[in-house]
Parts: C-alpha cells; structure tokens; sequence
C-alpha cells in the first residue's frame, strides 16, 4: 500500500474539515439570516455617514448605536403608520363602500355611469353582484387571516428586531475589519475580491437609496394630486402609490391610472384627465427620468432587462427581501462575468474585432477563390 505524503493528508484533512464546519456555520445561520441580512442592509446603507461622523467626533460605538437606533425607529415608525393610519383608513373605506352595497346595490358602490358603462362592455348587474360579493368575501378572509398571523408571528417580530440592531450595530463597528479580513481570506487577488465587495456595496446603497427616496417622492406628489381632486382617502391611495413604486415597470400606474379611469368614467372626466396628467408628469416622468437616475446613476451596472429579471424574480425567491438579494445576486454574478472576461478568459480579453484587419482578411479570401489553381 503507497504511503501517502504527509503534505497531502494534510490537505485533505483540512479541506474536509472546512466543508464540515460551513455546513454546520450555515445550518446556524440559515434560521436567523433575516435579521442578519437586513443588519448588512442597514450597516452598508448608513456607513457612509457612520464614516463622516466617525472622523469629527471619535465615538464609533455611540456612532453606530445612534445610527442604527435611528433607522429602526424609523423603519418602526413608517411601519406604524401603514398599520394603524393607513389601516385604520382602509377599514373605514371598506365599511363605507359595504353600506354603499347593501343600500343601493351595485350602483351605490361604483355610481350610475360606471356601471351603465359595464353593462354596455357586458357586466350586467348579476355579474356585477356575483364578482363584489365573491370579492368581499375574499377580503374579508385575507383581513381574517392577516390579523391571525400578524398576531402570531409578534414574538418572532421582536426576535428579528433585536437581532437585525446588534448585526446593524456591530457590522457598523468593525465593518472595515471584516472587510479587509474577507479579502485577505478568499484564495482570489485582492483586486477581485475588492471589486465583488464594491458591486455587492454599490447596488445595496442604490437600491436602497433610490427605492427609498423615489417611494417618498411619489407618495407625496400622488397624495397631492388625490387631495387637490377630490379622491376620496388620498392618504391611503398615497400610501399604495408609494408602495407600488418599488415595482419596476408599471410602479405607480397599478395605481393611478385605475383612479384615474375610475374619476373619468363615473365622477368627472376633467378630473380624470387631470389625475392621468399629473400621475405621468409629477408622479412619473420626475421620479424616473430625475430623481432616480441621479439617485442610482450607473451603480447597478446592468441594463433594464436585467433590472426587471433581478427585482422580480427576487421577489419571487426571496419574497419582500428579493428587492436587494435579486439585484445584489445578478451583481454579483455579472462582476464574476467581468472578473472571468478580463482574468481567466483563454485567449486573454475579448476585444472588438479591427474593421481594417476584418475588410483584409476578406479580400485575402476573395483573391484566394479567384486565383486559378
């Protein structure tokens, strides 16, 4: 039986111990990576202004726990606000549009021209009732079942809480550590590991800095276009404007244009011009053609399709988290792309093909084919 060289054992050995310890380190993580990854968010969002704060006044640990405490009250505050403002409005809403039915049926709900223009498109009157009961019903279950696991999942609430402070607050601490450790640990260049550290940076910041501040924007101006005509419950269509903003694409048309339609058709067709104007303009055009483009610029690094492939298929995988684990997981890989375009690539880089060295090589080829054999 051939010896084996101790070198190698000892290769061995520690490769498949170093398997079975990240296995065992992301079976521990994996219940709480929540918490952990909104920490990460919140530590890369605000370490910017952690670092300027930090150089005047010297305190970083009084620094990254007032930075942190300050977001999270935030995040609880605007959470408060959908919860008891925004939610309270729309069971007023629901109540009132309730009592609308069963008075006058159909008509007192949607109004006289709306649903004759339903019935011309064909939606009689029993359709009509049919769909609105089975809708009601619908909601009232999802309501039902919401408080249910609202309810239920409150200790686990304040677990994520807590936790996301502490990874918050210590990432802000010793974040330039732990960065430096990361590149002097992965078998990969310095230079690689810095620039998928820099992508995984960059869209973290855009994406929150210009979903946030764009959300923000948008909220506004659509509940000034709701007050100044008249929509009724402008702060809670608002807040749904707001909230669809972070859908690429359609954003905060899912909202008003609807309104807008619904104004045109049954309460005043000004008013609905009026909406569908100010939605595309003020709502719209500024938020997407204005602000976000100085907000984000080219920090995401990839085009529109993949900015849609990233935040809706993140969505998708990950749930309300999708909204930075997509793009930042298509980041990342497109940075490997790059990093194996320019590093490991045979051949070397790619480079565009030279017009000159192409149109020669073609006329060597045509002369070949009509020279006699």
């Amino acid at each position: 039986m051939p010896t084996v060289e101790p070198t190698k054992l000892h290769r061995w050995t520690f490769l498949v111990l170093i398997v079975l310890a990240f296995y065992l380190f992301c079976r521990t993580v994996a219940p709480i990576w929540i918490p952990v990854f909104l920490g990460l968010a919140i530590a890369v969002g605000v370490h910017p202004l952690h670092e300027r704060l930090n150089r005047r006044f010297k305190h970083p640990r009084l620094i990254s726990a007032l930075l942190t405490g300050a977001v999270l009250l935030a995040g609880l505050l605007l959470l408060g606000f959908l919860i008891f403002i925004v939610g309270h409005r729309a069971l007023e809403v629901a109540s009132t549009a309730s009592q609308r039915y069963q008075k006058s049926g159909t008509v007192g709900l949607l109004g006289k021209d709306l649903t004759q223009l339903l019935q011309k498109v064909g939606a009689g009157p029993a359709t009509l009732n049919q769909r609105l009961g089975e809708f009601a019903r619908q909601s009232a279950g999802f309501l039902g079942n919401s408080a249910t696991k609202i309810l239920a999942s409150f200790f686990s609430a304040i677990f994520i809480f807590i936790f996301t402070a502490l990874t918050s607050y210590y990432l802000l601490l010793e974040g330039q550590a732990g960065t430096s450790w990361l590149i002097e640990t992965l078998p990969l260049p310095d230079g690689q590991v810095w620039e998928l550290v820099k992508n995984v940076r960059d869209v973290t910041r855009a994406m929150i800095l210009g979903t946030g501040v764009t959300a923000l924007y948008q909220g506004v101006m659509a509940f000034a276009g709701y007050w100044i005509l008249g929509v009724d419950s402008p702060i809670v269509w608002a807040s749904l404007t707001a909230i669809a903003s972070i859908l690429p694409g359609i954003g905060t048309a899912l909202v008003w244009v609807p309104i807008s339609i619904y104004l045109m058709a049954g309460t005043s067709l000004a008013k609905g011009i009026g909406l569908f104007v100010w939605g595309n303009l003020a709502i719209v055009f500024v938020a997407d053609y204005i602000i976000r483009p100085k907000l984000v610029g080219n920090k995401l690094r990839m085009n529109d399709l993949l900015v849609f492939v990233a935040i809706f298929g993140g969505i998708e995988a990950f749930g309300i988290l999708g909204l930075l684990l997509g793009p930042i997981a298509v980041a990342l890989f497109l940075a490997l792309l790059r990093i194996y375009q320019s590093d490991y690539r045979p051949g070397g880089k790619p480079r565009a093909p030279d017009p000159t060295e192409s149109n020669g090589t073609h006329d060597k080829a045509q002369a070949e084919e009509a020279s006699p054999e």
